[in-house]
């Protein structure tokens, strides 16, 4: 019954041109997509052996020449750049940040503290490169429904990892 609820609200909400929905459109759609990235990502984290992932990364790290990092780090800047000032101070990230800081940064990270960075991120930051992601992509995938983009998208990532 909820489902049924949350589906007809979703179909409103991304459907009816009045002008009134489509201002809250966007909100609704960007809160689904970031909850889904969200709760994903927390499912992730809570299925992950954290003392491993940190010691594998800071290996990677230890093993990457600065100048390979510095090219790396600039590419995932460029999407945490839009962060909050406030989030990006909490969690020590800037456009100058060396090897050294990023290991020192996954070395204090635990469980509880990757779930208040997720929830720290806001929606449009995560809608936003979800869009950017998709405009990318092939049609295909732009002709699938939201739940099956992010499906996708999301099985992508942690093939990744």
């Amino acid at each position: 019954m909820v489902a049924r609820r949350i589906i007809l609200f979703l179909i409103l909400s991304l459907c009816l041109p009045h002008p009134l929905w489509a201002a809250q459109k966007v909100n609704a759609q960007d809160k689904i997509i970031s909850s889904s990235f969200k709760t994903l990502a927390k499912a992730f984290v809570a299925a992950s052996d954290i003392a491993a992932l940190k010691k594998n990364n800071i290996a990677k790290l230890n093993q990457m020449s600065n100048e390979k990092f510095r090219q790396r780090y600039e590419k995932v800047y460029a999407v945490i750049k839009d962060l909050p000032s406030q989030v990006k101070a909490d969690y020590g990230i800037s456009d100058t940040m060396t090897k050294e800081q990023a290991i020192k940064n996954i070395e204090g990270l635990d469980k509880k503290a990757a779930y208040a960075l997720i929830n720290a991120i806001p929606d449009e930051i995560i809608a936003g490169e979800f869009r950017k992601y998709l405009s990318k992509k092939d049609d295909k995938i732009q002709k699938d429904s939201l739940l099956e983009q992010i499906k996708k998208i999301w099985h992508q990532i942690t093939r990744k990892f």
